[in-house]
């Protein structure tokens, strides 16, 4: 049966204050004069609403706070329609308290601060910025010293780790720093893909740094899960290491997303559960532009996307390419706390939902 979907991605903009080795977002111009209006994002977060009231939206970028009108009408538009809000930062633009402030009372419920490693060293390596870890970790600071005061409940400081050679051994060491120096609620793992927005035939990252020893991986993993009570899921952890066997068996890595093979097995839904909307408001169910979608244009548009798309999500189904093990779209959440909630929303869903 056709849940409703439990994801809206939303792109509010694809520049970028850092200069990652693994995104190349930040060498793009934008053509931003074509991008939906706030008005027209409002109006299809308000679809979204309709066809999935227990749905979250996640803002999405480059770097989403250097369009901070948008941004935060989004995050608004989300709240007002009782939609839970996520988004990812870098946390350059959260400054000072007054900003952490308006972050906590106007912004996402969830807000997820990428840091690529507790070593400050290797983070600025990595993101191209000196001084970018800094940054962040000052940002996350404000953010929970906001929250403590502001907050609710349900709100949520979290850091976005990605895995990469240079740091899968040092996995535990990054939870310790997290959860006990930092204080976040919880660190969640991205795993290295090959690099967004290259369109190049070499990757040279990916090369370099998805040569990722599987077994020192879930070494960490399951130290770190006893250590910190994480409630990590094994089939997750399965899904990781074989993620990582099948890269370190693929002689094109370094042709990144011009590999002529992807992973072993299949673990990606995200043609189950996400809509992803571009700035231009292309709506796909994938991240990957191989799958077709629909441009939306006016109320209706996204609804007749998620029930008409029977003949591309049997595609996406046979589908195993890298992007797979993204925390966007893969099929097995990180805990089992997290495969609890994907249960809970097909059943509240269940009851008040029907394709149209």
């Amino acid at each position: 049966m056709l849940m409703p979907p439990r994801f809206l991605f939303m792109d509010v903009n694809l520049a970028c204050n850092l200069r990652c080795a693994h995104c190349f977002f930040w060498k793009r111009d934008e053509a931003t004069e074509r991008y939906l209006t706030l008005p027209q994002r409002v109006e299809l977060i308000g679809e979204y609403a309709r066809l999935s009231p227990q749905g979250r939206l996640v803002i999405c970028g480059g770097e989403p706070m250097l369009a901070l009108d948008t941004y935060f009408g989004v995050a608004g538009a989300a709240r007002a329609r009782g939609l839970r809000c996520l988004s990812v930062v870098n946390g350059t633009r959260i400054r000072s308290a007054e900003m952490a402030k308006r972050m906590i009372l106007e912004g996402p419920h969830e807000i997820s601060i990428s840091l690529n490693s507790h070593d400050p060293a290797l983070h600025d390596k990595t993101r191209g910025v000196v001084g970018s870890h800094a940054k962040a970790v000052r940002a996350l600071r404000l953010l929970i010293a906001a929250r403590d005061r502001w907050g609710t409940p349900d709100t949520k400081i979290i850091v976005m780790g990605l895995v990469f050679g240079s740091n899968h051994n040092m996995i535990e060491a990054f939870y310790d720093f997290v959860l006990n120096d930092v204080g976040a609620d919880k660190l969640k793992l991205n795993f290295i893909q090959p690099s967004f927005g290259q369109a190049g035939e070499v990757d040279d990252f990916y090369a370099a740094e998805g040569n990722v020893d599987s077994d020192v991986l879930l070494a960490q993993l399951k130290s770190s899960d006893a250590r910190f009570g994480l409630g990590l899921s094994p089939v997750w952890m399965e899904q990781v290491g074989m993620y990582f066997r099948s890269l370190r068996a693929r002689e094109d890595r370094g042709r990144g997303w011009g590999m002529k093979a992807g992973t072993d097995e299949h673990i990606c839904n995200s043609h189950d559960r996400n809509i992803m909307v571009d700035n231009f408001g292309m709506a796909r169910l994938c991240f990957s532009s191989q799958f077709p979608g629909r441009v939306w244009q006016k109320t209706g548009d996204l609804a007749a996307l998620w029930t008409g798309s029977d003949e591309v999500r049997e595609r996406m189904r046979h589908c195993n390419q890298v992007c797979g093990i993204s925390h966007s779209v893969r099929r097995e959440a990180s805990t089992i706390a997290g495969n609890d909630f994907r249960l809970d929303f097909e059943k509240a869903s269940a009851q008040s939902w029907a394709p149209v």
